[in-house]
């Protein structure tokens, strides 16, 4: 897989499109025009990472009712439905508004299932105003968390999944990290530095 990185984009070429890859790009297809960015497992399982998920995290911006509405029909008409107990676009609005998830599968199932979070704190914005746009075999294009932040996030979250996550994107992209920036959010973030040290090794935290 070839990967070419520049500040706020990345082009991947010969990347195989997985059974995964095609629900996510079917899903993204119907949000239409929404605002969104892919955050969290799925940024590593695309990069390669071989492991399972059962969702696929994203963050939207504060919609209003009418919108959701509009965004709840797009879903259900293109072979999606809610696995939260959500009877309407209505229930949809106001799960999303008191700050819970919403999650949308394909029609009969469970998983992997889509979770998506209205834009809600301070790191939440910054993600959705740096997003990095991924183009794949030249066709195909999604939004995703900026990597140094996602590196970061992972490092925060903690689990040995999480860590390996980290380590596995760190080494994916080490030659284009901007250490400077990674570090920023590991300090925002009051991740420990031995954790740093264990899980990316190489990290030079002077920089």
């Amino acid at each position: 897989m070839e990967i070419r990185f520049s500040k706020g984009s990345i082009v991947l070429n010969q990347k195989g499109i997985n059974a995964l890859d095609k629900l996510v790009i079917k899903f993204i297809a119907a949000m239409g025009n929404v605002d969104y960015v892919i955050v969290s497992g799925y940024i590593a399982i695309f990069f390669g990472r071989i492991r399972g998920t059962e969702d696929i995290d994203i963050l939207i911006n504060r919609m209003s009712l009418k919108q959701i509405r509009e965004l709840h029909a797009r879903l259900l008409k293109s072979g999606f439905e809610p696995v939260n107990n959500v009877e309407g676009a209505k229930d949809a609005y106001e799960l999303l508004s008191e700050g819970s998830s919403l999650r949308y599968a394909e029609k009969g199932t469970w998983a992997p299932n889509f979770e998506m979070k209205f834009v809600k704190k301070p790191l939440d914005k910054h993600t959705m105003d740096s997003k990095v746009k991924v183009t794949f075999n030249g066709k195909y294009s999604m939004s995703i968390s900026p990597i140094e932040l996602q590196i970061a996030f992972k490092l925060w979250l903690g689990s040995d999944k999480d860590y390996e996550d980290a380590r596995y994107i760190f080494n994916i992209f080490k030659a284009y990290i901007d250490a400077k920036r990674l570090n920023e959010f590991i300090l925002e973030l009051r991740v420990k530095r031995e954790t740093v040290r264990k899980v990316l090794g190489g990290l030079d935290e002077t920089k």
